[in-house]
């Protein structure tokens, strides 16, 4: 009871605290409410980090709470905590790993308890800010005793078990995992991450055209916003790469419409196609009979403009579609109906599992985790 009483305080006071980080050096995409604080060099870490104390222990409550920001690759020493410690990750991606122990791969949403007296250490992954809230237990002998570094090589171990991770993935194509990084950190607004995306789908054999329609194709789902940084962050990359004699591949360009139909008739069979099921014209039910001007939009503009356009295949445009949908959160009948889509345009439960993972290794297992349960409704639904 006592323990329940003390995870509801510290909810109650994350919800509470208005205060609003202030333009620092962090990537706009860390979901940090707190202060930045205090930066941190050497000591008791390597590389860069910023503590927020948030509260002190009193009488009540014996342990103090604080906000931690670690830059990519930072960590801190091996210590021991003699009244333990309870970690929160926040935001970005981070390592936490006891002594003997395999390592623990950290994102948004994990909770760690570290038992007192126990040697461990913890930081951000090599390419990730990492975000953690730590709460500390009071005790006679200190809150926490710093030991010595962790050594590259022990880090690396992180790295390796990172990569293995994501390098499981064996169903979806490579194609397709360029176009799930590069929606995903369009989706997140993760410049950062976005830039190395599109370097990796550019060296992996994607063309500038087909990388700009994906970023194109994503407004339809995470706005307009999203979509031009991402075009604006493609520009980037591809200046620099021009700058050092990298000549990209620009790919095709869309083809003119031969099709003579309305755009609304052009889109209803765009939708036919995609779902293998007839529509009803106009729609009876639902959205589109409360709103007609929807429908309209819908099948004009989205299937018959966006998916009409032939630079991206119906597979590339759902790969793009499910990731973004599954970060938006909060949109499960249209993860559902896209999950259901790409199962009728031949993508496999095994692929979109892996796409999953994907997600899942540079998001969170949140995100993952309620893909995975919409994608088990839609192919229950198509037994």
């Amino acid at each position: 009871m006592k323990n329940t009483v003390f995870i509801l305080y510290i909810m109650m006071f994350v919800l509470s605290w208005t205060k609003i980080t202030q333009a620092q050096t962090l990537p706009t995409m860390l979901n940090t409410i707190f202060p930045l604080g205090d930066k941190m060099q050497g000591g008791n870490f390597t590389g860069t980090v910023w503590v927020t104390p948030l509260l002190p222990a009193d009488s009540t409550f014996s342990a103090t709470i604080g906000n931690v920001v670690f830059e990519p690759k930072a960590r801190s020493k091996w210590h021991t905590h003699p009244g333990g410690q309870t970690l929160l990750a926040l935001d970005g991606i981070g390592y936490y790993q006891e002594k003997g122990k395999p390592l623990q791969i950290l994102q948004k949403g994990d909770v760690v308890n570290c038992p007192p007296d126990v040697e461990h250490w913890h930081g951000a992954s090599k390419d990730s800010w990492f975000v953690q809230m730590a709460i500390t237990r009071e005790h006679p002998k200190g809150r926490v005793i710093w030991l010595y570094e962790v050594s590259d090589e022990v880090y690396q171990q992180g790295v390796a078990q990172q990569q293995r991770a994501v390098n499981h993935l064996h169903d979806l194509d490579n194609r397709y995992q360029h176009i799930v990084a590069i929606s995903l950190f369009t989706t997140k607004g993760d410049l950062e991450r976005l830039n190395k995306a599109i370097n990796d789908g550019l060296n992996g054999g994607l063309t500038v055209h087909e990388i700009k329609e994906v970023l194109v194709h994503l407004y339809a789902y995470c706005g307009f916003p999203r979509s031009i940084q991402g075009l604006n962050t493609l520009i980037a990359v591809l200046e620099k790469r021009k700058s050092q004699s990298i000549m990209d591949e620009l790919g095709k360009d869309a083809s003119p419409i031969a099709d003579t139909s309305s755009k609304y008739d052009r889109g209803k069979k765009t939708l036919e196609a995609l779902t293998g099921q007839p529509l009803l014209t106009p729609p009876t039910s639902g959205y589109g009979a409360f709103s007609p001007e929807i429908d309209v939009f819908l099948k004009e503009h989205l299937f018959a403009d966006i998916f009409g356009r032939d630079v991206l295949s119906y597979q590339d445009r759902e790969v793009a579609t499910i990731t973004a949908l599954v970060n938006l959160g909060g949109v499960e009948p249209m993860l559902k109906s896209h999950f259901g889509i790409a199962l009728h345009l031949g993508m496999t439960a095994v692929q979109m599992g892996d796409l999953l993972s994907l997600i899942e290794a540079n998001v969170g297992a949140g995100e993952a985790a309620t893909g995975r349960k919409i994608l088990k409704e839609a192919v229950n639904t198509r037994k």
